[in-house]
């Protein structure tokens, strides 16, 4: 992939249709789309992890095309799916589909723009539950190289339907780019930087990349993970074979050659979370590259760092995010691989929010600073804001395989829905289609809209010509109602289609969660496993909670409003910053499911039928749970009670044995059983030796002490005649002295 494209951007005049730009604004309303196209043929592992053999599977992918449009020789974009390849929900994932919701935004998006976009499936399939840790890395490095095998095949494919056709999808073979998201991203990064086999397992210097490979270096066994003849070029246009002994007797094909004698060079890389697998990849004459990253993305490095794989939440294999990428680009000599985009010099609010948001002056890289809050992420773990899916529909795949996938995703990401989601596909839109248009002399700058809320603005435009047009109320610039709903992911009846909050939102529909003044609510956090993992009593050893380490109050509110608890009190004194937060948290009640809302972040607790509990950690590493008191055992969990049931009951009915008569001095208040310790009896009288009614029999002090009526300086202590301060030092000096 060392093609460089050179432009000659002010000769180039817009394309315009009723005052729109074309590959600027949405010009068209409607998309065609033709499904499941099969663009080629290869071979897939994923019937391994069932007992099975390697084999044939077809390569499809999802075409869009601007509905009457007359263009030919328009771009194409391959968009290329997440997954972590694995399967949907296999994956621990609502998403990983060529449909995801996300994915038919963006290819619709693009296609109103008047590009042809193919959203493709690839292959899936290795073991993130594989035996030992090289074995899974392994494993997922060969995955990836067959997307990347995937994606060039998508590309010689359509130049190939171009050639011998009759172009029957009206594209420039000229004009193809990649459009990756998530582990998408990550084929789309290597697709467009691997130039051949030799790139992807030898450095710069013709060294081996160590991390690409297996053994011990210098001994015989050192080979690298991905070997061309068993596992066919990075383009799959060579076969590749399985030796014998393999996958049984015989050798078995690995990789079938498709579109021999095209290219797989593209124009072009838009990213959207994914990382490079090695800055060795990257050179001067690559495509030119648009990134978008979250900085704090958990699963996928924004500079240099070893990559978790969701599935398993462990490290894998060192690779490059968004920033580290971009450096390499800027640090090329003049003219670097993203000329193009700084030549345009754009100031519209988009470039500038990316400015904004740390580009570093880098253009192609938009810093994603999702739910910030003074500088930092309140939902680090949501590294993929422009995501949204069906909650009703995963929840039943939970219902049915024992997953909490919904729950888990909505943690990840409690913004989740169509808002948030299409927000940030606005800014992906926005931020890269005057790039592209100018990377591929698709428009060019002048006179147009400036008008940034405008439907036809024109992010190239040098001034205004007066052709601004803008929706009506209560549409979008399609004409199109902009639906209205709750849109609280914490309310029971939320709708994650809906556009606009109607102010429908109810949060309480439950019959079996018990709420109201009458009905006691313990919350707590787990502490296994933290500093203050004595407290648990063992308790929590079989994945249980003590009730007794907790904070206790009533559940308020008719569902109107989120509910909130109150009365709050923290009976052990070691739960101060729980009790703090928890007078700030509001929540939903629906069924039987509990959701929080709480520091910003969206909290679904899962039941057991005891308690509910978060289903990732909340608070540091402790887990947080509630329940209502009365689904716990009634006991004593003090082992100094009499009646020492177990450390798991909650502890309110302990019995303490003791002198339980009053008129003894071994009197204990809180003892309910006499064990005959009653040996003193109570004499009460003044137990001041200088007092002029000393009783010397008297064990109780009642205050009755009388002093000598004739000592008219009764604080002269030291006898100087005078009270001072060396009488006030003289009785510190003594002070809490038991005196017999």
């Amino acid at each position: 992939m060392k093609k460089f494209l050179t432009l000659a951007l002010g000769l180039l005049a817009f394309c315009q249709l009723d005052a729109q730009v074309r590959y600027i604004n949405e010009i068209f309303t409607d998309v065609d789309v033709t499904s499941n196209v099969q663009y080629g043929t290869n071979v897939t592992i994923l019937p391994l992890l069932q007992g099975g053999a390697p084999a044939a599977q077809p390569l499809v992918c999802d075409i869009y095309e601007p509905a009457g449009d007359t263009e030919v020789d328009r771009p194409l974009i391959i968009y290329i799916h997440t997954g972590n390849f694995l399967p949907q929900y296999l994956n621990n994932s609502a998403v990983g589909t060529k449909t995801d919701s996300v994915a038919v935004e963006l290819c619709s998006r693009y296609a109103k723009m008047g590009y042809v976009v193919a959203s493709i499936d690839y292959r899936a399939g290795w073991n993130p539950f594989a035996a030992t840790q090289a074995e899974r890395t392994s494993q997922l490095i060969n995955a990836a190289y067959r997307g990347v095998q995937d994606a060039r095949t998508a590309v010689r494919y359509f130049r190939m339907t171009e050639d011998t056709m009759g172009d029957p999808y009206g594209i420039d073979p000229a004009l193809i780019g990649y459009l990756g998201e998530g582990t998408g991203g990550y084929v789309s990064y290597a697709a467009s930087t691997i130039s051949d086999y030799n790139d992807i397992i030898l450095d710069d210097a013709g060294l081996p990349i160590a991390k690409f490979w297996n053994g011990t270096p210098g001994e015989a066994n050192y080979i690298p993970m991905v070997i061309e003849a068993v596992n066919g070029d990075p383009e799959a246009i060579t076969d590749g074979y399985a030796p014998a002994g393999v996958f049984g007797p015989d050798p078995v094909q690995l990789c079938i050659a498709n579109h021999v004698g095209y290219s797989s060079d593209v124009e072009f890389q838009i990213n959207l979370g994914g990382a490079l697998g090695d800055l060795n990849w990257l050179d001067p004459g690559d495509p030119a590259m648009i990134s978008f990253q979250c900085p704090a993305d958990q699963f996928a490095p924004y500079t240099t760092a070893v990559v978790v794989v969701p599935t398993t939440n462990e490290n894998v294999v060192e690779a490059s995010g968004a920033f580290d990428i971009h450096s390499e680009i800027n640090a090329q000599a003049a003219p670097n691989n993203n000329v193009a985009f700084q030549s345009l010099g754009l100031t519209d609010a988009f470039s500038v929010q990316a400015a904004a948001n740390g580009n570093m002056g880098m253009d192609g890289l938009y810093p994603v600073l999702n739910d910030y809050v003074s500088g930092s992420p309140t939902q680090p773990f949501d590294g993929a804001p422009w995501q949204w899916w069906d909650v009703a529909t995963t929840e039943m795949v939970d219902a049915a395989n024992g997953t909490t996938i919904a729950a888990t995703q909505l943690t990840l990401n409690p913004n989740m829905g169509p808002l948030e989601g299409r927000a940030y596909c606005d800014t992906i839109v926005g931020y890269s289609a005057p790039r592209l248009a100018g990377l591929l002399g698709l428009a060019s700058a002048g006179p147009g809209c400036t008008d940034s809320e405008a439907c036809n603005y024109n992010t190239l435009a040098t001034s205004d010509d007066g052709s601004c047009t803008y929706a009506e109320a209560g549409f979008d610039c399609d004409g199109i109602a902009i639906a209205p709903g709750c849109t609280d992911p914490m309310a029971c009846n939320y709708d994650n289609l809906a556009q606009s909050d109607d102010g429908s939102c109810d949060y309480l529909e439950s019959t079996t969660v018990a709420t109201g003044p009458d009905n006691l609510w313990l919350v707590g956090v787990t502490v296994t496993g933290t500093e203050n993992e004595a407290f648990a009593a063992g308790c929590e050893d079989d994945g249980g909670i003590n009730p007794n380490v907790s904070i206790n109050g009533v559940i308020v509110g008719d569902g109107s409003a989120p509910l909130t608890l109150a009365g709050i009190s923290d009976p052990t004194g070691l739960l101060g910053e729980l009790a703090a937060l928890a007078s700030t948290v509001s929540f939903g009640i629906c069924d039987d499911n509990i959701t929080i809302s709480a520091l910003g972040n969206i909290i679904p607790l899962v039941s057991n039928g005891q308690f509910w509990q978060s289903p990732i950690p909340a608070i540091g590493d402790s887990y947080l749970w509630a329940a209502p008191a009365s689904n716990f055992t009634v006991g004593c969990a003090d082992p100094n009670a009499g009646n020492f049931s177990s450390p798991c009951d909650l502890s309110l009915a302990c019995v303490y044995s003791g002198c339980t008569d009053p008129a003894f001095i071994e009197f204990n208040p809180y003892s309910t059983i006499d064990d005959g310790s009653c040996g003193n009896l109570v004499v009460e009288g003044c137990l001041y030796e200088n007092a002029t009614n000393y009783d010397p029999i008297a064990n109780t002090d009642n205050g009755s002490c009388e002093f000598d009526d004739n000592n008219d300086c009764p604080g002269d202590l030291d006898g100087d005649g005078s009270v001072a301060t060396t009488d006030l030092l003289g009785f510190l000096s003594v002070f809490g002295t038991t005196c017999n």
